[in-house]
Order: C-alpha cells, then structure tokens, then sequence
C-alpha cells in the first residue's frame, strides 16, 4: 500500500502540474485561501481512490475544490481544536489560581493546599489534552473520508459511525501506512531544510506529494471499511410492488 501511494501521483498524465500548482499554494498556505484549496485536492483524492478510480485528479473547478475544502477544513477544525480548549481552560484556571489563591494565617498551608489542587487539575488537564489530541489523529483520517464520500459535514462527526470504522484493523492498518508516509516526508524536509531557502522551498513540494500519497492510502483504505448503507437506494425502493 504504501509503495502504492509514493507513485500515485507520479502516474498520473498531469503529476508535474498537479505537483507545482499543490506545491505552491502550501508554500503561500498563510494566507488560509490556498491551504484550503489543498484540503479540496486532498478530498478529491480521498473521493476518487475510494470509488476506485486510481488517476489523480487535476486542480480545476475551483469553486467546487473551495466548497470541498472548506468542509475539510471544519472537520479538521473540529477536532484539533477540542485538544486546545482543554488547554486552554487549564492555562487560564492555573493562572488565575495563582493570582487569586491568597495566604491564609495557618502558615501558607492553604495556599499550599491551593496550589497543589491546581497542580493537579493542570496534569490532568493536560492528559487529557493529550489524549483528546491522539484520538483526533486517529479519528480524523475518518472523518474526512466520510465527508468526501457523502459530502454532508455531519457525517465527519457521526460518532457512532465512525466508532464502527476505526475500530476495524484494516483502517488501523491503513492510518498507520499514512503515518508511516507522512513521517517520511516530514524527515525528508528536514534534510532538505539545511539548504537554506530552495531547501525550505523544495521542502514543501515534497510536503504536498506526502499528504497527496497519505491520501490515497486513507481512500483505498476507506473503500474497504466505510459502512454500508442499512437502507435501500431510493430506485430498488420504486420498484417494489406496491401491497
């Protein structure tokens, strides 16, 4: 699967324009319009690898690939910003503590006893942060191959559905051949990066081809664990004689 993934984009009849159009809107990703035109790529990839058809698609119809990422994008929103609200909320309590806790006369043990209460909700805080975060990373890849294949929001957020499909081994064994490729990326734009600036560049060329292969990994691994719709299509449902 994952040599699979590393020359799905390679073969494709338009992998060079496909990789320097992806290429540059990350490298101009801060301005929040391109990053978004990418997670539309992204889905479309998604979309297609799990319907089977294993030719990249091409940027093009870009209203549509806005409308697909910015439905990526909220999902993806979602769930990385549960993980930062904990944090957040425990940032602000152990701030607060801190400066409103006062002394008291029975030489400070109050005040003690304050602060290791806060210490306390802090570490737990903080684990469950970390918790919250490595469910997201996991859940995620789900996620957003639902929304591609229905188009609907909600479906990234069907915890029961989704509960159904991360529970598989094979979508276990499909996030961890994502991962696997992402790292890989990841390092290798870290040896880029010691080229000071066409390092940084071509850093981020390699970045696109590594999502788009992850991508393609979540689909072929979405086809094989998505559910299966429990009602039939609505032309199986005309047919039937009426009794």
């Amino acid at each position: 699967m994952i040599e699979a993934s590393l020359t799905y984009l390679r073969d494709g009849d338009d992998a060079v324009t496909t990789a320097v159009i992806g290429g540059l809107l990350l490298l101009a990703s801060p301005l929040i319009v391109p990053s978004i035109l990418v997670l539309g790529y992204l889905t479309r990839v998604l979309r297609r690898t799990a319907d089977g058809d294993d030719a990249p698609p091409v940027f093009g119809e870009w209203g549509d690939l806005s409308v697909d990422g910015l439905k990526a994008f909220a999902v993806a929103f979602v769930y990385s910003v549960l993980p930062l609200a904990v944090v957040a909320v425990a940032a602000a309590v152990s701030l607060g503590a801190f400066v409103v806790v006062p002394g008291t006369g029975d030489g400070g043990a109050g005040t003690f006893l304050g602060t290791f209460a806060v210490g306390i909700f802090v570490l737990v805080a903080g684990l469950v942060a970390l918790v919250l975060s490595l469910v997201g990373l996991y859940v995620t890849p789900a996620a957003l191959a639902a929304v591609a294949d229905s188009g609907r929001v909600g479906d990234g957020f069907a915890v029961g559905t989704l509960w159904g499909v991360v529970t598989k081994r094979a979508y276990a064994t499909g996030w961890i051949a994502a991962a696997v490729v992402v790292l890989a990326g990841a390092l290798a734009i870290g040896v880029l990066s010691v080229v000071p600036v066409l390092g940084t560049i071509a850093g981020v060329f390699v970045q696109f081809y590594a999502l788009v292969a992850a991508a393609a990994i979540v689909g072929w691994t979405w086809a094989d664990v998505r559910p299966v719709a429990s009602e039939p299509p609505e032309s199986e449902l005309a047919e039937r004689p009426a009794v």
